[in-house]
């Protein structure tokens, strides 16, 4: 069970980080016009929020 927790929490934080890499790529983009749709901030807020909770959870079934 703690192997599935760590498991989805790395999996979370790798969410996190392309999200985080989608925003920088969103902000820098060259024609201003081509807004997009995907709330990349908040997926990587949620992202890091799931991997705190199960890495959280996974260092409580250690003890």
């Amino acid at each position: 069970m703690q192997q599935q927790l760590w498991s989805g929490a790395v999996a979370a934080m790798l969410l996190a980080a392309g999200s985080g890499l989608a925003e920088h790529r969103r902000r820098r983009r060259r024609d201003a016009d081509r807004v997009g749709f995907m709330p990349w901030t908040m997926l990587q807020v949620l992202a890091m929020l799931v991997a705190m909770i199960l890495a959280s959870l996974a260092l409580n079934l250690r003890g």
